[in-house]
């Protein structure tokens, strides 16, 4: 049983019925969600007894789209710490600096908490076959999260995939591919393979679960704040689907009443310089972003060439007042090295593209100092140390004194 209503397309407003809402083309920029009967939610569900719930995820199950969340795929993920960085934020200028580490979820990023909504569903659904393309770590917790639900997993990879996504894609049993070609057409692959094999395209936005269990970081930090909102939100995007999911459960969390109503927090995006769709579009006040051809990026995650969320990010940052901040790699990595030995909070370089994107949006005026801005920590640098800056380290010998 679940409170589920409808699906329905984002920029069309087109429904489908639950039984009919499967991966499918959708025009560009559109993409479908789910909808909830929100009323009955608030009049059956006590949002104070959710304390007393899994230390995970699933702990919002009654704003989940499963129908048996006791049999839900799940490897522990979610209800990550949001943690005060007051070392970091007296550094930048920030002082009411939050982090919210999804580095802590079993893979090492957030893409876990889509991937268990999404699976669960789909097992729930008979799908037998996924398939998806990934920079890499969607492509690591795809294949650990369908192999835990028994069913096929088919990721498409780049070729500098960092090894810890790829052995975890490998290991996992999934069949695993890697383009020898531009990323950018990796997603025509995808869709080619679903055209001949009939399986289910799992990729961004290509469905409407994954979203689902994203949204659920925003009802954490509501939550974690005593069920307030923050007044900034920094996130690195590539796609756009954790960023489009968080605002999906601010809003929710409005209309059930469980936060106060009023300006949702502003969202301010942070891209690499090598591949910044959406910083470029947002510049020049364009309302989609064009594919971006020149992709130069380290190793991991933000590549995203033509992001399937574009129009709803730049929406969203338009219309919270926010900002789309472009930083170059080695800022990246400085930020990175920065966050960590401020913090002990160990980042992979793509969610460090928050610390200096939001050093720009103070500069730029877009937020203020005395704000509660909270950075969205993605991914744990543990599986990004092939992509960055060797150390020096002292030796010692034996007999030696330190």
């Amino acid at each position: 049983m679940n409170y589920v209503e409808r699906i329905e397309c984002w920029q069309s407003g087109e429904a489908y019925s639950v039984v009919d809402a499967v991966a499918g083309a959708y025009p560009a920029g559109d993409f479908p969600e789910v909808h909830y009967d929100l009323a009955k939610i608030r009049s059956e569900v006590d949002r104070d007894q959710l304390a007393h719930g899994a230390a995970s995820l699933w702990r919002y199950a009654p704003l989940l789209p499963v129908d048996d969340p006791d049999n839900a795929v799940t490897l522990g993920e979610g209800w990550t710490p949001l943690l005060p960085t007051p070392t970091l934020g007296a550094m930048i200028g920030c002082a009411n600096l939050l982090a919210k580490d999804e580095g802590r979820n079993p893979s090492g990023t957030f893409k876990d908490r889509g991937c268990s909504v999404a699976i669960t569903r789909h097992r729930e659904m008979g799908i037998e076959t996924i398939i998806h393309n990934s920079s890499g770590n969607a492509g690591g917790a795809m294949a650990l999260y369908a192999a835990r639900a028994g069913i096929r997993c088919v990721n498409l990879l780049p070729d500098d995939v960092l090894p810890a996504s790829l052995m975890q894609s490998t290991m996992a049993g999934a069949d695993t591919r890697i383009l020898d070609g531009p990323w950018r057409e990796s997603g025509k692959l995808v869709a080619d393979a679903v055209e001949d094999h009939g399986w289910f395209n799992i990729s961004t936005l290509k469905e409407p679960y994954r979203l689902e269990g994203k949204k659920t970081m925003g009802y954490e930090i509501a939550e974690q704040l005593g069920w307030s909102l923050p007044d900034a939100i920094v996130y690195p995007t590539g796609g756009g689907l954790g960023a489009i999911a968080i605002y999906k459960a601010f809003r929710e969390l409005q209309e059930l009443g469980w936060v106060d109503t009023g300006p949702l927090p502003k969202l301010i995006v942070s891209q690499y310089e090598g591949c910044a769709p959406i910083v470029k579009a947002f510049r020049e006040n364009a309302d989609h972003a064009e594919v971006w051809m020149d992709l130069q990026v380290p190793p991991g995650g933000l590549k995203s060439t033509q992001p399937p969320g574009d129009k709803a990010v730049l929406k969203l940052v338009r219309e919270t007042g926010g900002t789309a901040i472009a930083v170059s790699t080695p800022d990246a990595l400085e930020a990175t090295a920065l966050m960590t030995r401020t913090e002990g909070i160990f980042p992979c370089p793509e969610s460090a593209t928050t610390v200096a994107g939001l050093q720009t949006a103070i500069k730029e005026g877009v937020v203020m100092a005395d704000t509660k801005i909270i950075l969205m920590v993605t991914g744990s640098g543990i599986k990004s140390i092939p992509a960055l800056p060797a150390t020096d380290v002292a030796s010692i010998a034996p007999g030696e004194r330190v």
